[in-house]
């Protein structure tokens, strides 16, 4: 279950910045984007985050590159590969990357289950 609601959420975010990616340049620089990925790299002021299950580009998994430059050190600072980040930002003039003015660590996800259905 929790596989489906990922790929699901995923393939809707990736949905979601293709067109966002096809909006006009000026129009595009102002529309906030909300992605939620993990780290596959990140150095200095870039970080490459991969959008799970979400297919972008034909014939390969989603990976946007992020620029950091807006965001203060203290919240991507030790950040590793595999993290699970939100990311909150705009698309830069070229459409080429996410200006991001935020990123947060994702905590992984917790199920709790009880024989009547609520937690204790």
């Amino acid at each position: 279950m929790t596989n489906r609601r990922g790929f699901s959420t995923a393939l809707a975010i990736g949905v979601g910045l293709m067109s966002v990616l096809w909006v006009g340049v000026g129009a595009a620089e102002d529309i906030p984007i909300v992605l939620e990925g993990r780290v596959e790299w990140i150095a200095g002021q870039v970080m490459v985050i991969g959008l799970e299950g979400a297919v972008i580009a034909a014939g390969g998994p989603a990976a946007i590159n992020v620029d950091l430059s807006h965001v203060d050190q203290d919240e991507y600072h030790g950040l590793v590969t595999g993290d699970r980040v939100l990311v909150i930002g705009t698309v830069s003039e070229a459409r080429d990357r996410v200006i991001a003015t935020s990123v947060q660590r994702v905590p992984p996800y917790v199920a709790f289950a009880t024989s009547v259905g609520r937690l204790r």
